[in-house]
């Protein structure tokens, strides 16, 4: 897991749009949806819904948020 994928995430999970969460990151939404698939597949399930216009995160994704935001909180802290 690397903490782009999780700032990705947080994003994701922030505005529920693949193409504003890239935009955020400034990324293009084709790298972001990419890491977001490499991080689902690193913890073995969906974290996001994905529907035409509107995207959910999933029961792993929503018992996911916290602590990946607790991590990301903290190497923000520790930079």
């Amino acid at each position: 897991m690397e903490m782009q994928q999780v700032r990705y995430f947080l994003a994701l999970a922030r505005t529920l749009n693949f193409t504003r969460a890239a935009e955020e990151c400034h990324v293009t939404q084709p790298a972001l949806t990419r890491s977001i698939k490499l991080l689902e597949d690193e913890l073995g399930g969906a974290l996001i819904r994905r529907e035409r216009s509107h995207s959910h995160l999933t029961e792993l994704g929503r018992r996911m948020q916290p602590m990946l935001q607790q991590c990301y909180d903290a190497a923000v802290s520790a930079k």
